[in-house]
Formats: C-alpha cells, sequence, structure tokens
C-alpha cells in the first residue's frame, strides 16, 4: 500500500465483498454487525513506539468498523423485514452501531465523520420505517398442546397454506408437531 487512502480503499472493498459473498441479506446483516463491533487488542507498551502503535491501531479500528457500518446500511436496505417487529429490530440493530460510530466521530472531533454517519443514520431510519408501514405486525401464539401446522395455519388465518410460514417463524423440526408458544405474523 502507497497511500493511506489505498488502505481505506481495501477496507472497503473487503466489507463490499463480505457482503456480495452473502446470498442472504440477514446473512450479511449478521456477519457485518460482528464486524461493526471490532475493536483492536491493547498495546501494552508505554513506550514512544507502544504510543504509535495504539494509535495507528487505533485509527485502523475506526476505518474497519466505520466500513463494516457502511456496507451493514447496504444490506439492510435490501433485507426484507417480514413484520413490524423484524423491521423495528433490524432499525435497532443498525443505528446502535452507527449511533456508536457517531459517538466516536465526534469525541475525536471529526465533525466531516460525524454529519456523515447521521445522514447514514437518518437514511435507515427512513427507510426501514418506510418499508416497515405495510408489513403485517406479530402475535403470541400460545396453544394448550402441539399441533399440525395446516391445522394451526387454518385457525390463524382462514389459510392452511400458510403452514410453511408457520413453521419457519415458531422454528419447529417438524410441520406436525409446532411447539405450543411462539410468534408469528399477526395477519
Amino acid at each position: 500500500m502507497s497511500q493511506a487512502s489505498d488502505l481505506a480503499n481495501a477496507a472497503q472493498a473487503l466489507a463490499a465483498a463480505l457482503l456480495a459473498s452473502t446470498i442472504d441479506p440477514a446473512d450479511g446483516v449478521r456477519l457485518l454487525s460482528n464486524l461493526a463491533n471490532f475493536q483492536p487488542n491493547a498495546v501494552t507498551s508505554s513506550s514512544v513506539v507502544g504510543m504509535s502503535m495504539a494509535t495507528m491501531q487505533d485509527a485502523c479500528g475506526d476505518l474497519f468498523r466505520r466500513a463494516a457500518v457502511v456496507a451493514l446500511c447496504r444490506a439492510a436496505s435490501t433485507y426484507q423485514p417480514a413484520s413490524t417487529t423484524d423491521a423495528a429490530n433490524l432499525r435497532s440493530t443498525v443505528t446502535q452501531l452507527v449511533d456508536a460510530e457517531i459517538l466516536v466521530a465526534g469525541n475525536q472531533g471529526e465533525d466531516n465523520t460525524f454529519n456523515a454517519l447521521r445522514a447514514l443514520r437518518a437514511a435507515v431510519v427512513q427507510d426501514l420505517q418506510t418499508r416497515a408501514a405495510g408489513l403485517p405486525g406479530t402475535m403470541v401464539v400460545s396453544i394448550p398442546a402441539s399441533l399440525p401446522a395446516p391445522v394451526l395455519a387454518q385457525r390463524l388465518y382462514s389459510d392452511p397454506t400458510r403452514a410453511d410460514e408457520l413453521v419457519t417463524e415458531s422454528g419447529a423440526p417438524h410441520p406436525a408437531f409446532l411447539a405450543p408458544g411462539f410468534i408469528a405474523l399477526s395477519s
């Protein structure tokens, strides 16, 4: 790497490649959320070289986290939430990570980065609120005994073809035996 911008471009390319390697946007959100929490190991030397190493590690940590946060926001823009609750959970996950970087940038006096991250946060919130507006809510399903998915789909939605959806929501190992309690779409 001949210039600092080469390192920044490489960090952004790595985050973009990780996002591109995921088939499901939910996997991208999960993977990039972990990367957005990156913290370099603490340097234990108090020498001049050790302090310089710590400064460089912190700057690289900031760069890598911010590249991951930007890619995470891209993943969130392609993620299709199933319900308003799903959209709210995604919004919370993403905004917490963006907020953490906003705080770091603000504390370091990086005004341009601070403002760019705030604008990114606002765009993510607006996007998820808009897409969640037409989504169903969720409800707690509590049944006294295990039921087959088509039976419960008929009872809840008057539509037995939604049985697969219930199996997915409940995490049941088999469609014939849904758990007595889980969260499902309300409509």
